[in-house]
Formats: structure tokens, sequence, C-alpha cells
């Protein structure tokens, strides 16, 4: 048994010593503003949050987004969006579209991803 398990780390360590895929990356976002809440946004940034999910949406029948969702992570809430594009330049490309971080309410960053698992 033993031998067996040494012999499918071995087989698949090549895999796992891969670098991260470079068709997807992860956008980390959060709201500029310290103290953001959806209860305590102004009209501009509600007008601004809504012209973000309808970009969101526009990548997704573009076929250039895999998921967005919110984290509702006590030290204040921030979006994580993975995008499917060629380099690190084309998800900054994308990033920098969004009418949030255009308006410069919404900050954000890039991270290499590789989706695993999905249903």
């Amino acid at each position: 048994m033993w031998k067996l398990l040494i012999l499918a780390i071995l087989i698949a360590a090549p895999v796992f010593a891969q670098a991260p895929a470079t068709g997807q990356y992860l956008l980390r976002i959060e709201v500029v503003r310290s103290g953001f809440t959806f209860q305590n946004m102004t009209e501009d940034e509600g007008r601004l949050l809504m012209q973000h999910a309808a970009y969101l949406k526009t990548l997704m029948d573009d076929g250039k987004l895999t998921f967005a969702g919110q984290v509702f992570d006590p030290k204040g809430l921030w979006g994580v969006i993975v995008v499917n594009a060629p380099n690190a330049a084309s998800a900054t490309e994308i990033l920098n579209g969004d009418p949030g971080m255009k308006a410069k309410i919404l900050r954000g960053e890039i991270i290499p991803f590789r989706t695993v698992f999905a249903k």
C-alpha cells in the first residue's frame, strides 16, 4: 500500500510543480472608501456599482468571466472575480475597463489563478 502511495505521489509531483496556468486571473477588488457598506453607499457609488455589475455581465456574456462574488470580511467588503485572459496584460485591461476602476471608487489587484475543480 505504501509503495503504491509513493508511486502515485512521484507520478503526480510534476503536475503540482508546474507554474500556474496563465489562462485565468483572480481580480481582488475593493471599494476605496474606508468604512463602505451597502447601507451607507452614496448615490454616486450606487450608480457606479450598478455599472460595475453590468460590466461583469458583459464579461460573462463574452466568455471572459468564470465567476464573481462578494466576500463579507469583517475587515471590509471586497470582491473576487475570476477572468479568462491569455496574459496578465489582458487581465489588467479587463480590470481597468471596469467603470468602478475608471471612476476610482474601486481598486484591485491581479493574481494568476487556476480553477482546479468546478461544478
